[in-house]
């Protein structure tokens, strides 16, 4: 026992002179300032395609068999000398909405149109001066090569498949409400709309992600185009005109579709005076401006009844209008109509909203042009549907039922979608893109950083 005590005694005194020599009192060590690390990698919008070239192969190199390891920095000095000599005019490239702005309120970022996106670069690209440069492959950021090629695809796959599939007949009825057609076009349908989600999603993830060596000397002039290069491009003097006065909105200047109607036709007035080229051209142009100012301000309409852009929907009420777009007859803009009318009364108290047609934003002006027209085919639709109802009992000699019987025009194509086209694509882009520029003569300057006193 007494041995024992002895060896215990001992190992106590080690153990407390170890902790007695390593626990120091915090007064007598103060802790040191953490020093920010700096960023070990960066995501696509800043990743080179030859960064991640070499991050790419260098991953791939320890799985590689030993015979070439030899020849892999020969491919490599290859790969980016040709990479550097490859050429893309910035007529062809679309830049990231992150890059245009960093705001995650801009208009140009809460829009999923990638021809938006691509029409505000390219004026960007005007008003900077750059647009008949080329980028090297080697400079082009993976963020740039992704919103470029989904910019592509949309406007060859994705909006063709969206035409068609509206246009598919309906064939015949399997169900009550449900036709051959409905069961065609319906996986074309839920694959566009997947596949904007998931490419968007993929985007996103790299965006953050960490894609390249943040200390790679590949990264040097990221996204930025040749300036000794010129493929001989002008744009129109009125595009470079209206490029000038533009920038993307951010939270330093609203954007263009939050000017009331009164101000665009002060501003449209005002040019159409200095552009004139007489005097009679002039004083038209000012009798015109009155007359419109009149309208403007004694002409009242119900704000409030203008149902809420389908481009604001909340995530429930995307999904909503996703599954009451699928309902035979009333499904698409009637119900998006219901969607936004109930949200905007909701949110207003039923309060209608009775303003100047002059105090209209042209947000709000769009969004009705656009209800309109799209309520105008839906309906237009219907009534085909009838007509074609009504010729096939003519030519049958019996009355057809549509749920049982097979109705010889119902194998004829849809038009509606086609005559619907301008609207979904065009004038919906119009408005996104306004949603994304604003004047540059509004900008506020963000204020000055105050530095401290001595």
């Amino acid at each position: 026992m007494r041995g024992w005590s002895w060896r215990a005694a001992t190992l106590v005194a080690v153990i407390g002179t170890s902790v007695c020599s390593v626990v120091v009192p915090a007064a007598a060590r103060p802790a040191p300032e953490p020093v920010p690390a700096e960023p070990q990698c960066v995501g696509a919008n800043d990743a080179t395609l030859g960064a991640v070239f070499d991050a790419v192969l260098d991953t791939a190199l320890p799985i590689l068999p030993a015979e070439f390891h030899d020849v892999v920095p020969q491919l490599r000095d290859e790969a980016h000398t040709r990479m550097e000599q490859a050429r893309v005019s910035m007529l062809s490239v679309s830049n990231p909405r992150r890059t245009l702005s960093d705001d995650p309120e801009a208009g140009v970022n809460t829009t999923n149109d990638p021809v938006a996106t691509y029409v505000v670069t390219q004026l960007m690209n005007v008003r900077d001066g750059v647009a008949a440069q080329s980028i090297p492959v080697e400079r082009l950021t993976l963020g740039q090569a992704i919103e470029t090629a989904y910019f592509l695809i949309y406007t060859t796959t994705l909006v063709p498949t969206t035409i068609v599939a509206g246009m598919i007949p309906s064939i015949g009825q399997v169900a009550p409400g449900v036709s051959v057609g409905t069961l065609i076009k319906l996986p074309l349908q839920l694959g566009v709309f997947g596949f904007k989600a998931i490419y968007r999603a993929t985007q996103s993830t790299l965006e953050r992600g960490c894609v390249a060596d943040a200390g790679s000397d590949r990264l040097d002039g990221a996204g930025e185009p040749d300036a000794a290069t010129d493929n001989g491009f002008r744009a129109s003097p009125l595009v470079e005109e209206l490029a000038a006065t533009l920038a993307v909105s951010d939270g330093t200047c609203a954007p263009v579709s939050d000017m009331t109607l009164s101000r665009v036709v002060d501003r449209t007035v005002s040019y159409l005076e200095t552009t004139a080229p007489d005097a009679a051209a002039r004083t038209q142009a000012t009798d015109m401006g009155y007359r419109l100012r009149w309208a403007a301000a004694n002409l009242m309409v119900p704000s409030n009844l203008i149902p809420e852009n389908p481009d604001d929907f909340d995530t429930i009420e995307s999904v909503l209008s996703l599954a009451l777009g699928f309902v035979p007859y009333v499904g698409g803009a009637a119900t998006d109509a219901l969607i936004g009318l109930t949200d905007n009364l909701i949110e207003q108290k039923g309060d209608v909203g009775l303003v100047p047609l002059g105090e209209l934003t042209v947000d709000k002006s769009l969004t009705a042009a656009r209800y309109a027209y799209s309520l105008t085919t839906q309906v237009m639709q219907l009534a085909w549907g009838q007509v074609t109802v009504s010729l096939a009992d003519a030519v049958t000699g019996e009355t057809m039922e549509t749920d049982v019987s097979v109705n010889p025009f119902s194998f004829l194509p849809s038009p509606f979608p086609l005559i619907n086209a301008p609207n979904l694509y065009g004038l919906a882009t119009y408005h996104r893109v306004l949603r994304s520029v604003c004047l540059s003569e509004d900008r506020v300057p963000e204020p000055a950083e105050l530095t401290p006193s001595a």
